[in-house]
């Protein structure tokens, strides 16, 4: 089985228009919900930051969540901090967090950062349209502490919703 490209963003439901003011006659279409996953093995990474793309977000993608799992526990290392941000800011997307220990890190993200995975803080116009106009580089930062890493590896899925560049998630004519 193979896969299929589509480009653009894709709206789903049953009613496209509204034609009346009961269930049935009212839109109910929404955006399609997406993910990019990547993995790393960090066995063998120095005591000293390094970034990795994770994924590229289309322009007006709204971030719903992140995932960072630690798959292999990480060893020789005291601490194994990451962040997510956009290449510009490091942790504009998640604060440096510690992933030493196997399992995925709880959401502990203030609400600056959670702003920013919608754009409530979008220098873009209009402000609110997901992480911008333009697409969007997610990268990890991550940070061994005290010694080389002798195992680990991370897997970090960012899950997204697809809009317009301009942010809409529905067209203004069918």
């Amino acid at each position: 089985m193979g896969f299929a490209t589509h480009l653009g963003p894709w709206l789903l439901g049953t009613v496209r228009n509204t034609t009346g003011t009961t269930v049935g006659t009212i839109e109910n279409c929404g955006a399609t919900v997406v993910s990019q996953t990547f993995k790393k093995n960090y066995t063998g990474q120095a005591a000293s930051a390094t970034t990795d793309t994770i994924c590229v977000l289309p322009a007006g993608a709204q971030i719903l969540d992140i995932n960072i799992d630690t798959i292999v526990a990480f060893t020789g290392s005291t601490a194994a901090n990451v962040s997510i941000g956009d290449g510009t800011t490091a942790a504009l997307y998640w604060a440096a967090t510690d992933v030493t220990t196997a399992g995925r890190a709880a959401i502990s993200n203030a609400a600056a950062k959670l702003g920013a995975w919608c754009g409530a803080a979008s220098t873009a116009s209009p402000s609110g349209i997901g992480i911008g106009a333009t697409d969007v580089k997610v990268i990890a930062t991550m940070t061994p502490t005290v010694a080389a890493v002798t195992a680990g590896t991370v897997q970090y899925t960012i899950v997204y919703t697809v809009a317009d560049s301009n942010g809409s998630q529905f067209p203004a004519s069918a």
